[in-house]
């Protein structure tokens, strides 16, 4: 399927539910040829790795010549500069490594003795690798991949990472405050999201977040992780407001449901307008024979009833690195109508199997 036939799918998978619409499915595996083509680049230090724009493009180059994208899979070169990198942005301290970026260690907001001013600094390094990364994607996509938003992060995350824990004790002890820093978050959120779409939006290679489906129209994957730690009561007066706010102003936005403790939200995240989708992650794992966890399990009880729960309510449903095996197992108990499924083979021809035997659950 060539990529405007997968544009033209994806254009369906955004708008509303209907029935009969059938199932999405994104399969991933090794190319054929792999490794004939582009060679995967290796980065001289950890600094090239995150923050060079010529690095980033070779890694994209390569997997596209190296990875099948089977089906209505396709690639997005995601801009990484770790998760909730809205943080550093507003002074949180960071540190490169080899597998992450990670913010936060000394938190920036001390106490609350005086109103915080949050503002984005673009004259930040990671501010910079960022633009120069998203503009030379764009430039050197020439329509064959998706461009990635960074992690900018969820509000209440970044402000996690400005606080520190104590932010947990502040929603009870400054509120006014709390939310005050919220909606300048917010707002800062939205002019940075704002600003990198007004840098991928004239290529024309699409949206997309680090959720791997492309959008005509700019959207984003939203995000509490922190709401595993409150209660449904706080949730609905600190969290829901800014998510609401926020998908409002972005227009669409799919919500990155982490785990069963945050299933205890998901009748408020179902009730928000702009929120297109729920990307259920769970935590169970499958066991193998010889007692090992294997691989997360997406088709148990509770993950079928939060499909089933989703989809009741006409929202659309993401579940990303489903095991092959379990792809049919989640159609057949949850409905494939709206259910957007990724997954990954350890062979281009696997992949073709898995996808032959979908096509009952696919509407091309």
């Amino acid at each position: 399927m060539d990529m405007n036939k997968k544009r033209e799918r994806h254009r369906q998978f955004w708008q509303p539910l209907t029935k009969g619409e059938g199932g999405y499915l994104a399969v991933h595996a090794p190319a054929n040829n792999m490794g004939a083509a582009v060679p995967y680049p290796k980065a001289a230090s950890v600094e090239e790795q995150w923050l060079s724009a010529g690095y980033r493009v070779n890694v994209a180059e390569a997997e596209v010549a190296n990875m099948y994208y089977g089906q209505d899979a396709i690639h997005n070169a995601f801009v990484n500069l770790g998760p909730g990198v809205q943080a550093a942005l507003l002074g949180a301290p960071y540190t490169l490594t080899k597998d992450s970026v990670w913010f936060g260690a000394d938190p920036v907001i001390k106490n609350w003795d005086s109103p915080v001013n949050l503002k984005t600094n673009p004259q930040h390094e990671l501010y910079k690798a960022i633009e120069e990364q998203t503009r030379a994607l764009c430039t050197a996509s020439k329509g064959r991949y998706a461009v990635a938003y960074t992690d900018i992060g969820g509000q209440y995350d970044v402000l996690y990472s400005l606080r520190g824990e104590d932010v947990l004790a502040d929603l009870i002890e400054y509120p006014n405050e709390v939310m005050a820093a919220e909606e300048q978050l917010n707002r800062e959120f939205v002019d940075y999201f704002n600003t990198l779409s007004g840098i991928i939006g004239p290529s024309g290679c699409g949206y997309a977040g680090w959720i791997p489906i492309i959008s005509d129209v700019p959207w984003y994957p939203i995000q509490c992780d922190m709401s595993v730690m409150i209660s449904p009561k706080m949730f609905e007066k600190f969290v829901l407001p800014s998510l609401d706010w926020v998908s409002t102003a972005i227009g669409q936005s799919i919500y990155h449901l982490d785990g069963p403790e945050q299933v205890q939200h998901l009748d408020m995240l179902l009730s928000l307008k702009h929120v297109h989708a729920i990307q259920w992650v769970p935590l169970t794992y499958s066991l193998s024979k010889a007692g090992r966890r294997d691989y997360r399990d997406y088709a148990d009880e509770l993950s079928i009833n939060i499909y089933r729960r989703a989809l009741a309510a006409g929202k659309k449903v993401v579940a990303l690195g489903v095991p092959p095996d379990q792809v049919p197992l989640i159609y057949d108990r949850a409905g494939c109508d709206g259910v957007f499924i990724q997954t990954w083979c350890s062979t281009q021809n696997e992949a073709d199997e898995l996808i032959t035997h979908a096509k009952q659950y696919i509407k091309n």
